[in-house]
């Protein structure tokens, strides 16, 4: 007997240190609510998974709040994912003490690549995820960020899965916020370059972006926002929708 792994529908939350915001190509901030009752929401809904970012804690050279994280891991009964200013084993081993699942590791993965290896070593693969920003430019995909230039991103990815990272988190920097659909080519390329499990985010906006995502790629993952919190869909409508086209699915 074959057993096919569920595809995953994962609700992604961004803190700004006290709220939750909803950004636009990564700019115009809008706050969308409270990080407590969205997940205690989301939990009541079943989600197969949950990540919980901080996208100022890096820029504004601070930790993510670990009250508010507390607040966020108590409401859930899924794996949750916590990511924002993660610059030690220290700052994992906290996170991973009061509940996370696994941790999501970004800007220092870009400054100190070797800390991506020494953290899942330290605490195994599975604890670790990389977060990914990615923006088209001159036909080429590049690492979105102001700590480097011009860095490949399909480079950027190979070192990530040699140095032992668990998860690929990418997003898709022009579609994000945007709803008008997934960067399937940024996904097939990714896929082609990597064997890690890749959550793909930015861009979906109705049902059939989801089915189109999971009709045309081995896409297994992926992370949304603005679809829960502008329309009416639920990550249960979504599901449904892949469950139509033969994709596996935990209902």
């Amino acid at each position: 007997m074959i057993f096919m792994l569920k595809v995953r529908v994962i609700p992604i939350l961004t803190f700004n240190g006290f709220g939750l915001v909803k950004t636009k190509q990564f700019a115009y901030p809008r706050m969308v609510g409270n990080p407590v009752q969205a997940a205690r929401v989301y939990n009541s809904r079943g989600v197969d998974e949950l990540i919980f970012l901080d996208i100022f804690a890096s820029i504004q050279n601070r930790k993510i709040n670990i009250n508010v994280v507390k607040d966020v891991i108590k409401e859930c009964f899924m794996p949750i994912g916590i990511g924002g200013g993660i610059k030690t084993i220290d700052d994992i081993n906290d996170l991973l003490r009061i509940g996370a699942d696994k941790v999501v590791l970004k800007d220092i993965a870009i400054l100190n690549p070797d800390f991506v290896k020494k953290s899942s070593n330290f605490f195994g693969s599975q604890c670790i995820s990389v977060a990914i920003d990615v923006k088209r430019e001159n036909e080429k995909f590049i690492i979105y960020s102001e700590s480097v230039k011009n860095l490949s991103a399909i480079e950027f990815i190979k070192k990530m899965t040699d140095l032992g990272a668990g998860e690929i988190i990418l997003n898709a920097v022009q579609n994000d916020g945007m709803m008008n659909g997934f960067d399937i080519e940024l996904f097939k390329d990714v896929a082609s370059h990597t064997n890690l499990p890749i959550v793909l985010v930015g861009g979906g906006g109705n049902l059939q972006h989801f089915v189109d995502l999971f009709t045309e790629t081995t896409c297994e993952a992926v992370g949304s926002s603005s679809i829960f919190h502008f329309t009416q869909y639920t990550p249960l409508d979504i599901k449904l929708s892949l469950k139509e086209i033969g994709k596996p699915v935990r209902i």
